[in-house]
């Protein structure tokens, strides 16, 4: 990199001059990068100066940049979550003080001043519980779920706890293709929504079916198959075709029949009209054929792989329910029942509101038709993909569904109490006692007493048996005059009783309370049928629905409730606690991460300073080399040039 001196020879003078100084002038910039070089730590400045060490720098400077947003990301979340399992470890602790004073309220140990008490204790637990899950930090609620802006959980007029928020996760990224979610939703933590009530809704394929929404949901990755065609007449078509660029069942339908446009034999695809599920292929005469192609599963996926037959009846592909689906194609196409003035009755806590649907075409019109009467609902596809997921956001409340005069609820998957629902599941899970047990260990009678309307009395005994259905069999199976059914408004059990004109009567029982059926139909028309109330409603079985519902229980020393709810708290406190422990492993993760980050930003800056920092022992030796080949140059040049007044003459 250095220059020697340059001695003139024989070079005439201006030449010698012009060559000095252009020698000067480079010596000089080479010693003012180097300068810079070593002031700056930089090795080069521009990437033309050195492409191959710039390209790799920049790498890595992205790189680096990159990571130190990952370290700030992590530093964030073990905030968040920090704060979290703080408020976490609060309500923990309260959860802990709520078993303590259940078991010192059931029983007739204490007065019923002392019970009150108890329960005031509760309600300060509760507000204490209510403040630590709407604890907000770095701006946004932590238990909100995407809702961050908005209070999670609100105490209403009424007692219950309407929880504002919903169940989905905060990300972001700690690493390359890592995501990790710094909060935890209301839902998860304190188990603020109901079950959710949703069955299997079997949609039909339609021709407007899209190829990502079979299976589930899970979708075929089309290519190509090899379709066959023979009808015994023309010569065999046989013919590779490519599905691709198919997004719907109509666009296979219109590449597989254009295949075949041509002549004879040709090729009809459509929907299977007596399945509903799958695809059909009919050949115009003889036989038709479907095969994969080597290592590919499309006509398999498709239903349609077989070999050759008259026609070919695919299997269930199983379409999802989205936002689009519309109602007529439910119910492998049945649809659902939509009479005008009727539709479904929802009741959640002190509300019951009946909501009519006969203008919806859509699930997303079905929603919006619940949305608009503020029922306090969630409503989701359900994770299967195969039905609704309908909870309430009322903690401390009962919710249900039934049908308002038609058959919408059933057809919907949504109806609460239906023939299949268990004996064991009624009255919040206090069953109904039909199968007590004596000294023996045999049965004893369970007995629902009528008073028919001819003055009779008939006693049905419902021992062993475990379902709504079973019920009204046993009932119905008594004679021709006693007939037991669904309630056709809301929900519960209904008796007609055709044996003359008197008062049908259920008296108050074990048995008929526990079932909602006592209770008495007094007119003269033997064709209106004994109404059952509601015995099914669900509840949140999380943190606020446990509190709310054992401070009412201790005001009312309901000893029954506080007996039902022991079980359902410790059941709590150890879901919570695994919340806990998630978010716990979460920040240990984190803990990790941060560690892993701090080591590979210290090897990248590693990489960087010997792709791109100055070597200051060769800079300054390359700085003393350059600076003495300058001087030894000046030198030269200040003895060669020194002019007299012979060199103008």
């Amino acid at each position: 990199m250095g220059i020697g001196p340059i001695l003139p020879g024989r070079i005439p003078a201006s030449l010698f001059t012009g060559q000095l100084e252009q020698n000067l002038a480079v010596a000089n910039r080479q010693l003012a990068h180097l300068q810079n070089q070593i002031a700056t730590g930089q090795r080069f400045f521009l990437p033309s100066e050195s492409p191959a060490e710039a390209a790799r720098a920049i790498l890595l400077q992205s790189t680096i940049e990159r990571k130190l947003q990952m370290q700030a990301n992590v530093q964030i979340d073990q905030s968040l979550l920090g704060v979290s399992e703080s408020a976490l470890a609060t309500v923990g602790n309260s959860l802990n003080e709520a078993k303590a004073i259940l078991l010192s309220g059931v029983g007739d140990a204490l007065s019923a001043t002392d019970k009150v008490a108890l329960a005031d204790e509760i309600a300060a637990i509760l507000q204490g519980v209510q403040n630590a899950a709407n604890t907000k930090f770095r701006g946004r609620y932590l238990f909100g779920g995407s809702e961050s802006q908005e209070l999670p959980f609100e105490l209403m007029a009424d007692g219950f706890v309407r929880y504002n928020g919903d169940g989905q996760s905060l990300n972001s990224f700690v690493d390359f293709d890592l995501l990790v979610a710094n909060n935890v939703d209301g839902a998860t933590a304190f188990g603020a929504l109901t079950p959710p009530v949703g069955a299997d809704l079997d949609t039909a394929l339609t021709l407007d079916t899209k190829i990502a929404d079979l299976h589930g949901g899970a979708g075929v990755e089309l290519g190509s198959i090899v379709v066959t065609v023979d009808d015994t007449v023309n010569p065999v078509q046989s013919v590779t075709v490519d599905l691709s660029n198919a997004e719907t069942i109509q666009d296979i339908k219109t590449i597989l029949e254009n295949a075949f446009a041509g002549p004879a034999p040709n090729l009809t695809v459509d929907v299977d009209p007596t399945s509903k599920n799958g695809i059909r292929l009919t050949p115009s005469g003889g036989t038709v054929a479907v095969t994969d192609i080597d290592g590919s599963t499309v006509a398999a996926d498709l239903g349609i792989t077989s070999p050759a037959t008259a026609v070919i009846n695919g299997a269930d592909l199983d379409p999802t329910v989205t936002l689009l689906t519309k109602l007529a194609d439910l119910n492998n196409g049945a649809g659902v029942a939509q009479t005008a003035g009727k539709g479904l009755l929802f009741t959640n806590g002190q509300s019951s509101v009946a909501v009519d649907i006969s203008s919806a075409i859509t699930v997303e019109d079905l929603f919006n038709a619940i949305r608009e009467e503020n029922l306090d609902l969630n409503l989701e596809i359900n994770q299967a993909g195969n039905g609704l997921a309908i909870s309430s956001r009322l903690s401390g409340a009962g919710f249900s569904i039934g049908e308002n005069g038609d058959t919408s609820a059933a057809d919907l998957g949504i109806r609460t109490f239906d023939s299949s629902t268990r004996l064991g599941d009624l009255n919040f899970g206090r069953g109904v006692p039909v199968n007590t047990l004596d000294e023996n260990g045999d049965l004893l009678p369970a007995i629902l007493e009528i008073t028919r309307r001819d003055g009779t009395t008939t006693n049905v005994d419902l021992k062993g048996l475990s379902t709504v259905q079973e019920v009204i069999d046993a009932i119905t199976a008594v004679d021709g005059n006693l007939t037991a059914s669904l309630n056709s408004v809301g929900n519960g059990i209904s008796i007609v009783d055709t044996s003359g004109a008197g008062p049908l009567i259920v008296p108050a029982g074990l048995v008929s309370t526990a079932l909602g059926l006592d209770g008495e139909e007094t007119g003269v028309d033997n064709t209106i049928p004994l109404v059952g109330t509601e015995v099914h409603s669900r509840e949140a079985g999380g943190v606020f629905n446990i509190l709310v519902r054992l401070e009412k229980a201790l005001r009312n020393q309901d000893d029954a409730e506080l007996t039902r709810l022991d079980p359902l708290l410790d059941a709590e406190i150890e879901r919570f606690n695994s919340v806990r422990a998630e978010v716990g492993s979460r920040l240990q993760l984190l803990d990790e991460i941060e560690n892993r980050l701090l080591d590979e930003e210290v090897a990248l800056q590693e990489a960087l300073s010997e792709e791109f920092d100055t070597d200051l022992t060769t800079a300054i030796t390359q700085v003393a080399s350059v600076t003495a080949a300058l001087e030894a140059t000046l030198r030269i040049a200040a003895t060669t040039l020194r002019l007299s007044l012979l060199d103008f003459l």
